[in-house]
């Protein structure tokens, strides 16, 4: 029981940012939880120490810059080729496009991806090849109190794996040992979840997003319907004529019980005939 009390206690400390030693003498009724005020990273060591002294991240700001570009294009493709030219001028690369072509206009949606640093550069750069833009815009989303929190967050977490694995390491009752790694398996998969948050929201750091969507209007061209050539003309009307040659065919076909009745009152009536006549 006295494992289970440590793992509660670990939860506990682990909120609180402390850090926890746990010693054994070599079974699950000898384990103890102590704190190692040297280990704890946060703690006040004396009471003459400030806050500020002890604790000093480097906290930077933390944005996720995203925009949006459409135009309209004199040459779509000399644009295209002119803006796929440039990214790696810029660091950048394209991560989708899209084509777009029907009777009217011809169009392209791409998707650019660009360091963070640099995407004012680029944002400014493709407006100025635009024959004449009709929106954009830019965003900037400040995350950094989420960036932080996650990886704080990570961190404890992490920080509360290893202690489990001292205590695991510790436990020679199989019950014990169910419970912790049960809860080892808890934390490990909040880990993954977080860290795939946290990987996901640094390249949206990294990398500013910028969406590019221009067209080039194409001339109207009236379409006439082609008349078709003589020999042409002929042979589908032959076709025409065979296909209701069939159709009145199969038609007389369907009608073959009315035939058989009319058969079948002939013969009955020149029976009766017959038989009158004698």
């Amino acid at each position: 029981m006295k494992i289970l009390f440590a793992i509660a206690f670990i939860i506990a400390a682990c909120s609180n940012n402390e850090t926890v030693d746990i010693s054994s003498g070599g079974n699950s009724d000898d384990i103890m939880v102590n704190m190692d005020m040297e280990s704890v990273p946060f703690a006040k060591q004396s009471s003459t120490t400030s806050e500020s002294e002890l604790y000093t991240p480097d906290i930077s700001q933390k944005l996720v810059r995203s925009g949006s570009i459409y135009f309209q294009s004199e040459g779509l493709e000399k644009d295209y080729e002119q803006i796929k030219g440039m990214l790696s001028g810029f660091s950048a690369y394209l991560e989708s496009e899209n084509q777009i072509n029907d009777n009217y206009r011809k169009s392209y949606s791409l998707r650019i991806r660009v360091p963070s640093e640099k995407y004012d550069s680029l944002f400014n750069t493709i407006s100025k090849i635009a024959f004449r833009v009709e929106s954009k815009y830019s965003n900037v989303d400040d995350v950094t109190e989420r960036y932080y929190d996650l990886q704080s967050r990570i961190q404890n977490k992490k920080e509360l794996e290893i202690r489990y694995r001292e205590i695991l390491s510790k436990a020679n009752q199989v019950k014990d040992i169910l419970e912790i790694e049960r809860n080892l398996n808890e934390v490990r998969s909040d880990i993954e979840l977080m860290e795939g948050q946290f990987n996901y929201l640094s390249k949206e750091i990294k990398f500013s997003s910028l969406q590019v969507q221009f067209y080039e209007e194409l001339p109207y061209e009236l379409n006439t319907p082609k008349k078709k050539g003589f020999w042409v003309r002929i042979f589908n009307a032959l076709d025409n004529g065979w296909q209701i040659f069939l159709s009145v065919f199969v038609g007389l076909v369907t009608l073959w019980p009315f035939y058989l009745a009319g058969a079948l009152v002939f013969v009955l009536v020149m029976y009766l005939k017959r038989k009158n006549k004698r």
